[in-house]
């Protein structure tokens, strides 16, 4: 590849933002790690690259909030819990307990979902600084001592005691010089999904009368179009849920294989081809169901929606294993009981197993410590985890609770003037525990 030379980056930067704490990332992560750690009573900003915070929730139009539940019971409590109920204020009718499995909790509507996040911010004190990117970082020895942002004022410098990286695809960390993996053991991450939203859905003119019958019918029609070449989409069926609106439904369906979400070129073709598959799949519906005849297409995620990238290895590592044994630890700070849910990263199919009723996993502390530098936490999905497991805790509940954790150890670290690995991580579960998490439930 060509080289060009380039002497356009300044010999100093200006260093425009101090905090105790800085989390990187404003997604479900980050929510829970920067509300945590201002309730906690660090000084926190939290910087977005977006124009709100959510994440995925938001900017990909990821719908539902996938189930952690046991006993139709949420094991993801605290901040998350909160922002759901935050979400139901913004919608008619009464506002029910967050902790319940309904469709009205888990329902994710995008732009109430980035109100009701950033009302949680700015009530406990956060800082939030949207439209600035991640460019660098800038160490001393092993510690980071300064993220490099880029924005239209250029590029400045924001400082911090403790860094948690709630970027979704570990970019401080990778920056910082972390121990990275990616992907399954041929180096492909799951495949990224386009969302999009259909509305005027007319269930009158359908053979269906709900949309688990709509959704039978439309995998007919699709893998019919599949076999003759009228789509090329590798997943293997619809999947498709329901909105707060009955007449608009939210289809997950679109598969984009082979393309990594860290290289800049690959994710703008992926946007396109997700884009082409809603183009076929729209034009499709139109012609071959009679409830989709009058559809019409109302949004699209600005973002293509992304399972997987970078994971960091942290102090502990923990595999499928712990998924299959089910395993508790004494300084957990999480609980999943999501299945593993590994779609095909190299074509059709999606690898989903249970774990048995009443069941769950936990994740220990040492998951969320980057191993190698002194002042950094992760908060989200990529932990130290392996392939199999990370499907299971990859979903937004418990990114929300990993980011929480990430956000309490931080403002215990700063506060005890300790570095993240020296901390008790049966102390950081006994401060969860007090903060409402539920983990002694």
């Amino acid at each position: 590849m060509e080289k060009i030379v380039y002497n356009g980056m300044p010999p100093e930067l200006p260093v425009n933002i101090e905090s105790e704490i800085i989390v990187i990332g404003g997604g479900p992560g980050g929510i829970g790690a920067a509300v945590a750690a201002a309730r906690s009573g660090a000084d926190t900003v939290m910087i977005e690259r977006y124009s709100a915070p959510g994440g995925m929730a938001m900017a990909g139009e990821v719908s539902p909030f996938m189930g952690n539940h046991i006993n139709e019971k949420s094991l993801d409590r605290g901040i998350y819990l909160e922002w759901v109920e935050r979400i139901q204020s913004y919608l008619p009718g009464e506002v029910v307990d967050g902790e319940a499995f309904s469709a009205r909790n888990r329902i994710i509507h995008k732009d109430v979902a980035a109100l009701a996040a950033e009302d949680l911010l700015r009530d406990a004190g956060v800082k939030v600084i949207y439209h600035h990117h991640l460019f660098d970082c800038i160490k001393q020895g092993s510690a980071i001592n300064a993220a490099v942002l880029f924005s239209k004022s250029g590029l400045t410098a924001a400082k911090s005691k403790i860094f948690i990286d709630c970027s979704g695809d570990a970019d401080l960390a990778a920056k910082a010089g972390c121990e990275i993996e990616i992907g399954n053991q041929d180096g492909f991450c799951q495949p990224m999904t386009l969302c999009f939203k259909l509305e005027n859905v007319n269930f009158d003119d359908s053979d269906s009368e709900n949309i688990v019958g709509l959704r039978k019918q439309l995998t007919e029609v699709y893998l019919a179009a599949k076999a003759s070449g009228e789509v090329n989409c590798p997943r293997e069926n619809i999947l498709m849920f329901q909105t707060h609106d009955p007449t608009v439904m939210h289809f997950n369906t679109t598969r984009v294989i082979k393309h990594s979400a860290l290289n800049g070129l690959e994710l703008s073709e992926a946007e396109v081809i997700g884009r082409d598959q809603i183009r076929a799949l729209l034009k499709l519906f139109h012609a071959k169901v009679p409830a989709m005849k009058n559809a019409r297409l109302r949004s699209i995620g600005s973002h293509i929606g992304i399972r997987e990238s970078r994971r960091v290895i942290g102090e502990n590592y923990i595999g499928l294993e712990a998924f299959e044994n089910y395993t508790k630890y004494p300084d957990a700070i999480a609980k999943v009981r999501y299945p593993v849910d590994i779609h095909n990263p190299s074509g059709t199919g999606t690898d989903i197993r249970q774990l048995p009723a009443g069941e769950w996993y936990e994740i220990p502390y040492g998951c969320i410590v980057a191993k190698g530098i002194d002042n950094l936490l992760i908060g989200g999905r990529p932990i130290s985890v392996d392939h199999g497991l990370h499907s299971s805790m990859r979903v937004m509940p418990p990114a929300c609770s990993i980011g929480q954790a990430a956000g309490i150890a931080a403002a215990m670290a700063v506060a005890g003037e300790k570095l993240p690995r020296e901390l008790n991580g049966c102390e950081v579960r006994k401060k969860l525990v007090e903060f409402g998490a539920g983990l002694d439930v």
